[in-house]
């Protein structure tokens, strides 16, 4: 059955502002009282969610899920503002959204390094804010909630492990440089394949971009031709891109495993191309980082933060039904 990804773009239902900064004319100085920033609909919490670039499938996909979220709740409000893969982007969000008094930041950093120092600022003058879906454990008081990248890198290294040869030839794909999920992922394989004979062909940085995925692969395709076993790829994106790319070159026997879960990804182990994934779920993701959220604003959670580990899925050809069903049920997939 012939089944189309709905692009989570389509998300009318929120604010999307770029890089001008953060909501214009919601300027407000902060009710002593309530706590509450006047700038907010009805009195309601200012929150903002900065995302690294929302043309990255997985940000656009939590952006939507989180606007779904804070639906739940009538005294919070959320403006999705989008760093568009630049950290100068990103920090310059920040500063304007504290400046114009929001009253909760949810970030999810370029680089968590870069802005560990520049999150525990804000926070400590005032401002609670929130890593959601990566955190390299850098800022104690900011609350956090995301899947453990070396869990989810290790579900799929562990099912990889069974589907290839031990001494397969293998291609990797990499995350951003520097970046946590990136490199916890890849230290998953190599703890899971460090008693193997793996042979790391090639290894580059697609920056987690299909286009980049498909070029590699084009590349190594051929340099290697069809002495490719496997490509392993750090998100599902990539792996995809590489997919297409050895369709082109009807290479029909290379192992593909990516990380995200995403709609596509279900798809496109569905048909036959993705091995396996192991899902982030945004939508948990969302739900929680909605609540926690809230139990700070509302003065709930007395600490003023919380750090939250979301369950690790793997899905392959054996369990991809039932994703296939909940996306087609949430509309991300239409048949």
């Amino acid at each position: 059955m012939k089944r189309t990804v709905v692009s989570v773009f389509m998300v009318l239902a929120m604010t999307v502002m770029m890089a001008a900064g953060c909501g214009k004319g919601n300027e407000g100085s902060q009710d002593a009282g309530s706590g509450k920033s006047e700038g907010g609909k009805d009195g309601a919490y200012k929150v903002a969610f900065l995302p690294t670039d929302m043309s990255l499938t997985f940000a656009s996909w939590l952006a939507d899920e989180l606007t779904t979220a804070f639906e739940e709740y009538d005294d919070m409000e959320l403006t999705v503002i989008d760093s568009q893969n630049v950290l100068e982007t990103q920090i310059s969000n920040m500063e304007t959204c504290v400046s114009q008094g929001y009253d909760y930041i949810i970030l999810l950093p370029i680089e968590p390094a870069a802005e560990d120092d520049i999150v525990a600022g804000y926070i400590e003058q005032g401002t609670p804010m929130m890593n959601i879906n990566l955190d390299d454990g850098g800022v104690e008081k900011a609350s956090s909630v995301v899947a453990n990248p070396y869990d989810l890198g290790t579900v799929v290294a562990e099912y990889a492990k069974e589907q290839i040869a031990d001494d397969a030839n293998v291609v990797v794909l990499l995350g951003p440089s520097g970046n946590t999920d990136s490199i916890e992922r890849r230290r998953a394989y190599e703890d899971v394949f460090k008693d193997s004979n793996l042979n790391i062909m090639e290894e580059q940085i697609g920056d987690w971009e299909k286009s980049k995925g498909m070029e590699f692969m084009e590349s190594w395709i051929q340099v290697h031709g069809d002495q490719i076993d496997a490509v392993l790829s750090m998100n599902d994106a990539m792996a995809i891109g590489a997919i297409e790319a050895a369709k082109d070159a009807k290479l029909d026997d290379i192992k593909f495993f990516g990380v995200d879960g995403l709609a596509d990804a279900a798809v496109s182990i569905e048909d036959g191309g993705l091995d396996a994934t192991a899902l982030q779920d945004a939508q948990v993701m969302a739900k929680e980082g909605a609540r926690v959220a809230h139990e700070v604003l509302t003065g709930e959670n007395k600490e003023g933060f919380e750090k939250v580990e979301i369950p690790v899925t793997l899905i392959t050809s054996e369990n991809v039904a039932e994703f296939i069903q909940r996306y087609t049920e949430n509309g991300m997939l239409t048949e």
